[in-house]
């Protein structure tokens, strides 16, 4: 090989790949400006309903309230968004949607009750009665038993005996590390791939239909010179994709959370940097898919003679890659050895763990041999392909499959 040669071949794609609206589109606006306009969306979207839903008044029932607790009646008379509503029949008026919620009362002992709240959660007017209703009488059960400690000379906690106390131990970083741990992964994966898709079909089916392939063919290099250039520009491309995107990601999580931390606390003071330690493993994550993806979509995409054609034989690639990362979004799955075992998925956890500040280097080290074995054996593939002749001037009518059952398994 002359790296020479490959060197310019190289910088001739990406100049031409700026020039080329969909690859800039894809490449380089999507990851920055896209997912996380997306994600601020809809969080945005989820806002704006909570808070329709909260300018909702809420038609109460009030069954058998003990004469003692008329102060808890009142309570609810003073909410502007609290109508009280009298009934023959609650049961039937909840079902029919013109209650949203019944608070039926139970006299246990002298002016003990027992308050029982019946919503329909399938309306979002009547679980919002339903919280509005709990916390009312949340607030007077704290401020009854605050009153009735007093007037026996002790404190509320003496007189409540039991209760419980719950502390978030985690910092604000690492809240923002679990956060970015959930949802960068996949964000990194989907871009990896798109951003090598549009330029995989480019490099190979797009040259084929705007009739410059021969012409490249016939440049003073080696072809294989010309195809290692390709793949390194598809990769190059696939791996700036998937950086951009975490740049971008980290300079809006705050933006996109914001609607939520209004009524989070625990949002508001997130955090959201990925440790200097984490950065060597997710780049190297990253290079090693950037290959991986390379090679597979220009195996694909060399079957096709248009760039239409491109598409639908990469596409079924794409989703091989994107789906099984779409069910690793649980927080409760582990790293482990067996997991390290299987491609895509042990980089995803790879990423998850770097990014939580973990690492298991026996199994980052084995996720690398996998990953390294699967570029080894596509690049084995692709070798396999390029010495056919008509498959390379693109006089081959037929997909990777058909080329695989007539040629390399006969060979095989």
């Amino acid at each position: 090989m002359n790296w020479r040669d490959i060197y310019i071949l190289y910088l001739r794609e990406l100049k031409s790949a700026l020039r080329e609206r969909s690859i800039v589109v894809n490449s380089i606006l999507i990851p920055i400006l896209l997912y996380p306009l997306l994600l601020w969306l809809a969080y945005t979207g989820v806002a704006f309903v909570s808070g329709q839903t909260s300018e909702m008044d809420s038609r109460i029932v009030m069954v058998d309230l003990p004469p003692m607790h008329q102060q808890l009646k009142s309570a609810f008379t003073r909410d502007t968004h609290i109508k009280l509503i009298d009934s023959k029949d609650p049961q039937k008026a909840l079902e029919s949607g013109s209650v949203d919620a019944i608070v039926e009362f139970h006299p246990q002992a002298a002016d003990n009750f027992t308050a029982r709240i019946e919503y329909d959660e399938s309306r979002a007017q009547s679980s919002q009665a339903h919280t509005r209703v709990e916390q009312k009488i949340e607030q007077y059960r704290r401020r009854y038993m605050q009153t009735t400690a007093s007037r026996l000379g002790i404190s509320k906690e003496q007189f409540q005996d039991f209760w419980v106390d719950s502390e978030n131990t985690s910092t604000s970083r690492q809240m923002g590390q679990f956060v970015l741990g959930l949802l960068l992964p996949m964000m990194l994966m989907v871009m990896l791939v798109l951003g090598g898709f549009f330029p995989a079909i480019d490099a190979t089916a797009g040259e084929r239909e705007n009739s410059t392939w021969e012409t490249i063919m016939t440049t003073g290099t080696a072809r294989a010179n010309i195809v290692v250039a390709k793949y390194f520009y598809v990769a190059t491309m696939s791996a700036t994709a998937a950086l951009l995107n975490v740049v971008a990601m980290m300079f809006s999580m705050k933006t996109i959370f914001a609607p939520l931390a209004s009524t989070r606390g625990s949002l508001r003071e997130m955090s959201f940097q990925i440790p200097l330690s984490a950065v060597p493993v997710l780049a190297l994550g990253a290079v090693l898919m950037s290959l991986f993806v390379a090679a597979g979509m220009m195996i694909l995409a060399s079957f096709a003679r248009t760039f239409k054609e491109g598409q639908s034989m990469v596409s079924p690639f794409y989703l091989l890659i994107v789906l099984p990362v779409s069910f690793l979004q649980t927080p409760g799955i582990e790293f482990t050895q067996r997991r390290a075992l299987i491609p895509i998925v042990n980089v995803t956890m790879m990423f998850r763990e770097a990014i939580a500040g973990v690492f298991h280097w026996r199994l980052i080290a084995t996720t690398v041999a996998v990953e390294l074995v699967c570029i080894i054996a596509a690049l084995k593939i692709a070798a396999k392909i390029l010495s056919h002749e008509d498959v390379v001037t693109g006089s081959y009518s037929g997909t990777f499959g058909k080329f695989y059952k007539e040629r390399l398994l006969k060979k095989a």
